[in-house]
């Protein structure tokens, strides 16, 4: 071999270490972003009841005429070690109001209709928007520790009639979180909004 031929030789070896270097130190880095990431702690939630003292257990009212309101207060905690976190709930209606196996379309309409009845005469608190398939979303960071109360009371619609007396119906809440850091907010300027999922 010549010495220009051995000198050739010499420098692609040293590009090919220098690019090794680069790349073992490019794949270190971003193995080190992926790890940090794993280490986020979690938002934890909680629901009760503002007017129970047994915390978020099925609360049976009777004997609600048409017009009349009862006082239903859920509400989300936010663990005192979680971090900050946007929130939402979701409600779900069972009994007279769940979906029928092998339910006209006819059937279906009526029952929606009754469960967007009963929505309209849910009184949410401050602070809480509309979002679709039954969901609210709260409008601000919440701190943790934080109770967020979600609605005062509900009141059975005036147009009711027979057709739900002495009839069961449930109103299911469950809270779901996200955490402020991964969402800059889910509200946007024109006051829409924008999925988490």
């Amino acid at each position: 071999m010549s010495r220009k031929q051995i000198f050739v030789a010499g420098v692609l070896g040293c590009l090919a270490m220098a690019v090794g270097i680069v790349l073992s130190v490019l794949c270190f880095r971003k193995e080190q972003e992926t790890v940090s990431a794993v280490h986020l702690a979690p938002v934890h939630l909680e629901l009760c009841l503002l007017n129970s003292e047994e915390g978020y257990e099925a609360e049976r009212v009777t004997g609600l005429l048409p017009g009349e309101s009862s006082v239903w207060e859920p509400a989300v905690i936010l663990d005192g070690t979680s971090p900050d976190a946007y929130i939402r709930i979701r409600l779900e209606f069972g009994g007279i109001f769940e979906e029928q196996p092998g339910e006209d379309e006819e059937k279906s309409a009526e029952r929606r209709q009754k469960i967007q009845e009963l929505c309209s005469g849910i009184r949410f608190c401050d602070g809480w928007l509309e979002g679709e398939n039954n969901y609210y979303y709260y409008q601000d960071k919440v701190s943790a520790g934080n109770i967020v109360p979600v609605c005062s009371q509900v009141t059975i619609p005036d147009e009711w009639d027979n057709d739900v007396a002495e009839k069961t119906f449930t109103i299911e809440v469950s809270a779901e979180a996200v955490r402020s850091d991964w969402l800059e907010s889910w509200i946007g300027k024109d006051q829409e909004i924008r999925s988490w999922e």
